[in-house]
């Protein structure tokens, strides 16, 4: 009865342990620690303009909607990204021109940083869009 007992105890400790493990495995670890893939690309957006931008990402050919970033303020957007695709930013300013960056292959984990200038005609690296 003794034996019986510690061993229903050890079996209990053991399923304990196996249920957290799996919790912190769910939610960015695996079970042997490893660290799990970053699915996502950082873009960070600086507006000097005083208009306020709409950006838009293409991803290969999917246009997906970032959001708006104020004149001079600063945005942070995440996007899903499983696989290295090529990315292009658009920039629609508000009664102030269009246009899109030249593209890039963005990997899993990639952080990019974009600046919409103050005068936006002068924006460097950016193809330009009638609209």
């Amino acid at each position: 009865m003794w034996l019986v007992a510690r061993v229903n105890l050890l079996l209990a400790l053991v399923l304990t342990t196996f249920v957290a493990a799996c919790s912190q495995a769910g939610a960015g670890a695996s079970l042997f620690g490893e660290a799990a893939p970053n699915t996502m690309i950082r873009i960070e957006v600086t507006n000097l303009n005083f208009l306020d931008a709409t950006l838009h990402a293409f991803r290969n050919r999917d246009r997906v909607r970032l959001g708006i970033v104020t004149g001079k303020t600063s945005a942070v957007y995440t996007l899903e990204w499983r696989t290295p695709l090529s990315l292009q930013i658009e920039i629609d300013l508000l009664a102030g021109g269009k246009c899109a960056t030249r593209e890039v292959v963005a990997q899993p984990g990639d952080e990019f940083i974009l600046q919409i200038p103050s005068e936006f005609r002068r924006m460097a690296d950016c193809l330009w869009r009638p609209g």
